[in-house]
C-alpha cells in the first residue's frame, strides 16, 4: 500500500509538473519566435524508451526487485523493495496470469527546474487483470516513478 501511495505521488507531482508546462513563458513575451527558439529539444529517443518501458514492465511482472533497482534513480532505489513490489501487485489482482494484449503507448516528455523526464502510460491486460501502467524516466533513461493502477 505504501509503494502504491508513494508511486501515485511521484507519478502525479510529475504529471502535475508536466501540465503547468504545458504552456510555455515564451507564448506570452514580446519576442516569442526568438524564445520559442531557444527550446530544448528533449533528449529521448522514442524506440529507447518504448524498449526501456517493456523491460520495466516485464521486470515487474516477474517481480524482481534487484533489477528494478539496478535501472532506477538514486531517491526511488529504497521503495523498490521485493515486499513493495509483491504488495502492489497482490493489491490489484491476486492472480494476474500471461500478458495478452497491450494498448496504445502514450509519451510525453517534459522539463522541470532543467531537468528532463520522459513520462509513458501504456495499457496492458492480463488473463486475470488489466492495468495501466505510467512509468517515468529521467534524462539518462533511470527509472524514476513507477505508477500501476
Amino acid at each position: 500500500m505504501k509503494m502504491r501511495r508513494m508511486l501515485c505521488v511521484l507519478s502525479t507531482a510529475l504529471m502535475v509538473g508536466g501540465m503547468t508546462l504545458t504552456a510555455s513563458p515564451a507564448v506570452f513575451a514580446k519576442d516569442a519566435p526568438a524564445a520559442a527558439a531557444q527550446e530544448q529539444k528533449p533528449p529521448f529517443d522514442e524506440q529507447a524508451v518504448v524498449q526501456q518501458m517493456l523491460t520495466t514492465i516485464s521486470l515487474f511482472e516477474k517481480g524482481d526487485a534487484q533489477g528494478l533497482q539496478a535501472e532506477a534513480t538514486q531517491e526511488l532505489r529504497p521503495h523498490l523493495t521485493q515486499e513493495q513490489i509483491d504488495g502492489a501487485k497482490a493489491e490489484i489482482a491476486k492472480v494476474w496470469g500471461a500478458r495478452v494484449s497491450a494498448g496504445t503507448l502514450s509519451m510525453t516528455a517534459t522539463q522541470t527546474d532543467g531537468a528532463w523526464v520522459v513520462i509513458c502510460e501504456l495499457p496492458v491486460g492480463y488473463e486475470g487483470t488489466a492495468v495501466v501502467y505510467r512509468i517515468s524516466y529521467d534524462a539518462n533513461m533511470k527509472l524514476a516513478g513507477l505508477f500501476i493502477r
